[in-house]
């Protein structure tokens, strides 16, 4: 999952240039203030709780999706917890912070390998135009990155963003980027050079790296349109994904908030061509393509302990290999949720998932199924 290394090196040559010259702006801004050590240094603390109950709504499949030929081995209903996060942002100074993410349901599984850590980067922020970021982090690939936790809108992540994380273009990665907008943020861009080995991994296997850019245009003040592309190299082959999405934010009244959230992107899956049987696979043959549209209602309640009801709907299609036909999936997630405290600082929801499969395969997970769940979230 690999771009060119001398990418790479032209990308890092830019940051190094573009630092230098704000080298005069450093000794103006220096010159205010006799000692930085300890300017505006500061400390957050924020916590995240995550838990639901599932229930299948078909008899021979489970509560996570998987159908059974044999119904009495069939776990039809269970608690789970999905998250309990903790992230820290310390402040060193006015430009310079470090954030830490992690989420210790992760302890509970058999194999916590690779898990646990989400984010741990140190971020240097020299003005809204420019801003550097190092270490482990999501690569600003699409809407759904930019999210802190996909629990505002829907119940959890779609689908499109978890294959696009388990093949390296998504989710927590380890590497590097550069990002910043206009005073107005009418035009932002997201530079993103990382390893592409998802998160975790203690170094590189290889001396290329993925290479990702995003711009973010905002027409008008409701409305950001985001476009997405990137590169990368494995086993000598190119690989390379893109995308559109875009937000839509508008008030409807002192009492509804509207909004729409849609994605599309397609790109090569790394997964597909790894388990290939083929004796020389072509990389340009292993694709995935996904879209979703997303809409949110909320109607503002404005009472001490009740502070919103909202409603959402979320249609989801996913590819996760173009070449082969019959394994198309359509997801539906309508959800209804209370809000009690802040904007979703305290939330309960009841969720439906419904999964539509172009092609069953019986005992397997690729098998229209089902579900209903109560979630609920606290963060502060």
């Amino acid at each position: 999952m690999r771009s060119c290394s001398n990418c790479s090196i032209s990308i890092f040559s830019l940051i190094f240039a573009l630092l230098l010259s704000n080298l005069n702006a450093f000794a103006q801004n220096d010159s205010l203030i006799d000692d930085y050590s300890y300017f505006k240094r500061n400390f957050k603390l924020n916590a995240l709780v995550v838990g639901r109950y599932t229930t299948s709504l078909n008899s021979d499949t489970d509560y996570l999706g998987k159908h059974f030929v044999d119904d009495e081995d069939v776990v039809t209903n269970s608690f789970e917890m999905q998250y309990v996060r903790l992230s820290t942002s310390f402040f060193i100074n006015d430009r310079i912070s470090t954030s830490i993410l992690v989420n210790l349901a992760d302890f509970k599984k058999d194999e916590i390998t690779g898990k646990v850590l989400e984010n741990a980067f140190v971020t240097y922020s020299h003005n809204s135009y420019f801003k550097l970021r190092i270490g482990q982090f999501r690569p600003f690939f699409g809407l759904e990155d930019l999210h802190p936790f996909q629990l505002d809108n829907s119940y959890a992540w779609s689908r499109q963003y978890s294959l696009f994380g388990r093949n390296g273009w998504q989710s927590f990665q380890i590497g590097a980027a550069a990002f910043g907008s206009l005073e107005s943020k009418i035009l932002s861009y997201y530079l993103t050079v990382y390893n592409g080995n998802n998160k975790n991994i203690i170094g590189d296997n290889d001396s290329s790296k993925n290479l990702t850019l995003r711009f973010e245009y905002m027409p008008v003040s409701v409305l950001k349109i985001g476009f997405n592309g990137g590169t990368a190299r494995y086993k000598g082959q190119r690989a390379n994904a893109y995308g559109i999405d875009g937000q839509l934010k508008q008030p409807l009244g002192d009492r509804f908030d509207l909004d729409i959230n849609t994605e599309y992107k397609k790109g090569t899956n790394f997964e597909t061509f790894r388990s290939s049987e083929e004796a020389l696979p072509n990389l340009d043959d292993y694709n995935m393509e996904g879209f979703y549209f997303l809409t949110r209602l909320r109607y503002k309640l404005y009472a001490p302990r009740l502070r919103a009801l909202e409603l959402s709907f979320r249609q989801e299609y996913l590819d996760r290999n173009t070449s082969v036909e019959n394994d198309e999936l359509l997801t539906y997630v309508p959800m209804a949720s209370l809000v009690f405290a802040g904007t979703y600082d305290a939330k309960i929801s009841l969720v439906g998932v419904i999964n539509d499969y172009k092609s069953n395969i019986p005992g397997t997970s690729q098998y229209d199924s089902n579900k209903m769940l109560i979630q609920f979230q606290v963060a502060y």
